[in-house]
Order: C-alpha cells, then sequence, then structure tokens
C-alpha cells in the first residue's frame, strides 16, 4: 500500500501542465456547460442543454439567451443593431441606429430618435389606445371608441372620430372624407373639387373624379355604373347583379353574366375570360394566366412564372434577373426547395455549361433542413426542424435550438457537428485538427498535421497526451506522469482520427 501512495504522490509531483497545441481556454462538459469556437469562429459558451446560451462573433456580434424561449438579445455592432425577444411572440423589441421600437402583444411603441425628446414617436395599445408625435411635432391621442385623433394609421394621413362609428373625419394626401354612422353616410372632397364622392349605403352612391370617371350605385350591388372620360379608358361600364354587366371602352370591350362567374374581356394589353370564375381563367397579353382551379394553375408576367397543383398544395415558381435564376418548390407545409443558380460565362464556342449553383435551400417538414451558399462556402444541416417555411430570426434565436437535435454546420474547410446540444460533438479545422467527443464517456483530441494527440476516459479516469517532444497519461483524475520523448514511430502508428469517425 505504501508503495501504491508514493507512485501516486510522484505522480502528482512530477504533474505537467498539456501539451501546449491543447492549450486554450475553451472546455466541454457536453450538455451541461461547454466553451467552444464553432466552424464560423463564433466564441459560444452554452449551459443546461439549449436553454441558455452566449455567444460572440469576430465582428463584435452577441447573442445572449437565457432560459429559452423566455428571453434572447442579439447585437449587431457593424450595423448598429440590437434585437430582443422576450416569450416570442407575445413580446419582441429592437433598435436601429436612432430608432427604438417594441411590442407586447398588439401594444407597440417606435421611436424615431430615442435620443430627441421632440421626435416622432407612437405608442398604440391596438385597438383601444392611441397616442403619438408626428413628424410636423404635432401630438396626438385617441380612445377607441370614444373619440380623439390618430396620425398615419393604415393608409390614412389622419384619422379623428366621435364615438365611432357616429361620426369620423379622415384624410389622405388632400383627399378628406366625413362619415356619419359608418358606413351608411360618407363625404369624400378635395379643396380643388377634383375627387367628389357621396355614399348612402346601400342605397345611393357617386364617385367623380375630374378627367377620369364618374362612377354610380343604386342598392349596391344591385345596379353600378360607371363612365370614364380618360382618353387612355374612354367609355361605359355597368353591372345589374347577379344578372349581367357590360364593359364598353376604347381600350376593351366585354360582358359578364352572373358576374363574377362568367365574364370575356378583350382589351387591347390583355383578353381575360371566366368560365365560371374561379374554376375556369384565362387570361392572354402582357400576362399569361391559365386556372383550372383548384387542379392546375399557371401564370407568367415576365420573366416571373408560377405554377401549382391542387392549389394551394404544390406551388413551383421561376424568376430570372441578368444571369440569375431563381427556382422554389413547395408542397404544402411538409416540403420546401429554393435554387439559387447564375449562367456560366460564355466561353464562344462549344457546348454550354451548365448553370453553377450559387445557393440551395432544402426542408422536409418537420424532419429536417438544410441551406447551403457556395458564394459563403457556408453549410447547415439539422434535425429536427419544426417551425414550417423559413426561419425568422426571432425562431432562431428563441426556439430552433430547442428542437434542434442534430446541428452540422460547415465554413469554408471548418465544420461542426453537433448532437444532443453537446452529448455528442465533433469538429474539424483547416489545419486538419480534429476532436470528437461523447459526453461523458470518451474524448479524442489531435492537432493539425498530427503534431500532437490526446484522448481521456470519463473526463480524466484515464488520459493520454503525446506532442512532438513529449508523452504523458494520467490516471484516477491525479497528475500526469511523463513518459518520455515521443519517438517519430510512435506518432506514425497512431491510428488516424478519421477511421473512428462515425
Amino acid at each position: 500500500m505504501a508503495g501504491i501512495a508514493w507512485l501516486m504522490a510522484a505522480a502528482v509531483l512530477r504533474a505537467e501542465p498539456p501539451p501546449v497545441p491543447f492549450a486554450d481556454p475553451f472546455f466541454d462538459w457536453g450538455f451541461m456547460a461547454s466553451r467552444l469556437e464553432d466552424a464560423a469562429g463564433d466564441e459560444r459558451f452554452r449551459a443546461v442543454g439549449p436553454f441558455f446560451e452566449h455567444a460572440t462573433g469576430p465582428q463584435g456580434q452577441e447573442l445572449l439567451a437565457v432560459l429559452r424561449p423566455i428571453w434572447s438579445r442579439a447585437l449587431y455592432p457593424s450595423q448598429d443593431r440590437t434585437r430582443w425577444d422576450f416569450l416570442w411572440p407575445l413580446s419582441q423589441g429592437k433598435t436601429f441606429g436612432e430608432q427604438k421600437s417594441w411590442r407586447v402583444l398588439t401594444a407597440y411603441f417606435h421611436d424615431q430618435d430615442r435620443h430627441d425628446l421632440g421626435s416622432l414617436y407612437r405608442f398604440w395599445a391596438i385597438p383601444l389606445w392611441f397616442q403619438g408625435r408626428d413628424k410636423t411635432g404635432g401630438t396626438y391621442a385617441a380612445l377607441f371608441p370614444v373619440g380623439g385623433e390618430i396620425r398615419d394609421f393604415l393608409w390614412m394621413d389622419r384619422l379623428s372620430f366621435v364615438l365611432w362609428p357616429i361620426w369620423m373625419n379622415s384624410q389622405v394626401n388632400d383627399v378628406v372624407t366625413t362619415a356619419v354612422l359608418w358606413p351608411i353616410f360618407s363625404r369624400t372632397r378635395t379643396p380643388d373639387g377634383h375627387v367628389d364622392r357621396i355614399r348612402v349605403f346601400p342605397f345611393y352612391a357617386r364617385s367623380t373624379a375630374s378627367g377620369q370617371y364618374e362612377k354610380t350605385s343604386v342598392l349596391w350591388p344591385l345596379w353600378t355604373h360607371a363612365h370614364y372620360t380618360h382618353p387612355r379608358a374612354e367609355g361605359t361600364a355597368w353591372v345589374f347583379f347577379p344578372l349581367m354587366g357590360r364593359v364598353n371602352l376604347n381600350t376593351q370591350k366585354g360582358w359578364m353574366f352572373l358576374p363574377p362567374l362568367f365574364q370575356h374581356i378583350k382589351g387591347e394589353q390583355m383578353t381575360r375570360t371566366f368560365f365560371p370564375w374561379p374554376f375556369f381563367i384565362r387570361e392572354t397579353g402582357y400576362r399569361d394566366k391559365l386556372y383550372l382551379w383548384p387542379f392546375y394553375g399557371r401564370r407568367q408576367d415576365g420573366e416571373l412564372r408560377r405554377r401549382f397543383w391542387l392549389w394551394p398544395v404544390v406551388i413551383n415558381e421561376e424568376n430570372a434577373w441578368g444571369h440569375s435564376h431563381l427556382s422554389r418548390w413547395s408542397v404544402v407545409p411538409f416540403f420546401i426547395n429554393i435554387t439559387q443558380t447564375q449562367a456560366p460565362a460564355e466561353t464562344g464556342g462549344g457546348e454550354a455549361a451548365a448553370p453553377v449553383v450559387l445557393a440551395k435551400r432544402t426542408k422536409l417538414w418537420p424532419l429536417y433542413s438544410r441551406n447551403y451558399d457556395t458564394r459563403e462556402k457556408a453549410y447547415r444541416f439539422r434535425f429536427l426542424d419544426l417551425w414550417p417555411g423559413p426561419n425568422p430570426p426571432p425562431v432562431e434565436r428563441s426556439w430552433a435550438p430547442l428542437w434542434t437535435l442534430v446541428d452540422y454546420r460547415a465554413q469554408n474547410e471548418n465544420s461542426d457537428l453537433d448532437v444532443l446540444w453537446g452529448l455528442y460533438r465533433q469538429a474539424r479545422r483547416a489545419d486538419d485538427e480534429q476532436t470528437f467527443s461523447l459526453f461523458p464517456l470518451w474524448r479524442h483530441d489531435r492537432a493539425g498535421n498530427n503534431a500532437a494527440r490526446r484522448w481521456s476516459v470519463l473526463k480524466g479516469l484515464l488520459a493520454y497526451d503525446r506532442s512532438a517532444t513529449n508523452r504523458q497519461v494520467r490516471f484516477l483524475w491525479l497528475g500526469r506522469i511523463n513518459l518520455g520523448p515521443a519517438s517519430a514511430a510512435a506518432g506514425a502508428g497512431d491510428a488516424p482520427l478519421d477511421a473512428m469517425d462515425p
């Protein structure tokens, strides 16, 4: 026993620091806690599986997530932007330059300049309370439906009301509308009389725009009539609902039967046929459209082409600009594939080369997603991916790490594989440095060009380090024992790490 104790004491006395190639500040305790540098060069500290994370990037960007999905915050100094989420989508906020905004449920706040007490701001608790300051410096407030005024609301520059819908007044540019018992009575005018509308719904309505049209309806939608006076659209149109209608302009003519079910309109730029709408739609001219809804449809506007089968299940979209081409396929909600390609440079003869793939994104919901960008030399695969469609930034920050069981990322020649939030990890770097670990059973590291190697069982119960000049062994988590200088044969005889990779 005394001899064993003497050997253990000697091992402690002869203990030395680990070989230089592995003398880094990072550590790895699997899903419990880890501090590592990923393939993109970001330094990440994670703890308690996916619930806590702090990451910093080489350009100063930072991510902090505490008890996902309760709280997360992202900083982008190069863009002068910050974002935070609290139980998203219940609440979120952001800053961008001098601007600041946040939202909690339907309460929304926006400040155009958070350093200027007199800048434009809005605080809206939709649909009850509205207050703010507009771009001219004027303030406003409204309590719905009691009364008040709102600025820059929806499409309106100004909206005033008293005991809505009893009285309301709105303005869009110089067009002013007054409504009493909305939508029964309303009057719309401009100071110069260019626009003049009156409505007593549903009994009578008349709308005029000088030099453009005069429209009238009686017992809407029973009878509507329009007289167009613009040189590019001159003539009349009427609808006697639900029996028939007529379009008779200098640029297009046609008939409607049981509108909107049956229609045939022929114009200078486009001809349109419904037979019946929406089951059969045919348009020719500047737009080519054929719908046999819901079984099949296609539409082309210039370089933009869309098709569907069993709408809205299978959808295809093709678009081109310059030398680039974008193809999108989706089988809602289970599959999406987006591919961006670029035509190769012309070589002046011979057979045309295949397009170059610039980026591609594939998702098979809810199983996996795969993304790669050849311009950035970046690739990512993950399993599971429970958010249907593309992941918005709040989902990436607060939710996706919770259900991502397998995460593989590659950037240039660096790559990381993470399974079950660190239970298994594998990393490769451009200098052929490799690491893989199965926490807490096994870890194996190899430095670049096989200059050093180490492995450990149960986080140091038994461990071995080998550098170009020395070899060490550790047992029962005690200090390291030098085994002497490493021979060339010993280094060459180590099994390559690739052979042990899954």
